[in-house]
């Protein structure tokens, strides 16, 4: 039990003073992008269309979603199985509000495209800079979590796919 105390003081001391992350998902980009014509006339775009995003979906579900559903769905996700430590008093809220954190910045609850950064691209973007700091998942759940960090294999095989996707979408 002396254990467990202590675990979970650093992992509430960790949560107060590392939080989250350094994404800041106060002010969410529209859906549309605006460019202008050679005349200087608006041209609003929808992003990419629905064969497009069912495209990126399939492959998702065919190589990226078992990865998340084991690393990232947890938090990013519905999660229905929560630990034995949840029943702990204050574990319960600090972890609601994690998850909740997590939801905002991206919610991948519902497969490609995720709610949260606006656009398909600024998911996929901002997905490849996590990727790349190796700041997922934050220093506070890999307390408890050792080893849930991405694997170079699981990085490579979801890299791929935002590529590919990026590619799809029209965006290098």
């Amino acid at each position: 039990m002396y254990r467990v105390l202590i675990l979970f003081s650093v992992f509430l001391i960790s949560t107060v003073v590392l939080g989250h992350g350094d994404e800041d998902h106060r002010d969410p980009k529209t859906s549309q992008e605006v460019s202008l014509d050679e005349d200087g006339f608006e041209i609003i775009s929808s992003g990419p269309s629905k064969d497009v995003l069912n495209q990126i979906n399939e492959a998702y579900k065919k190589d990226v979603k078992s990865i998340f559903s084991n690393k990232c769905l947890a938090c990013h996700g519905v999660n229905n199985s929560m630990p034995w430590y949840y029943s702990i008093p204050g574990a319960k809220q600090l972890m609601d509000h994690d998850m909740k954190e997590a939801k905002e910045h991206m919610d991948m609850s519902n497969d490609f495209p995720f709610a949260g950064h606006g656009r398909p691209l600024d998911d996929l973007d901002a997905l490849k800079k996590t990727i790349d700091k190796g700041n997922m998942p934050p220093f506070q759940y890999k307390i408890i979590h050792w080893k849930s960090g991405l694997s170079d294999k699981e990085k490579k095989i979801i890299k791929k796919w935002i590529q590919e996707s990026k590619d799809l979408i029209g965006s290098k």
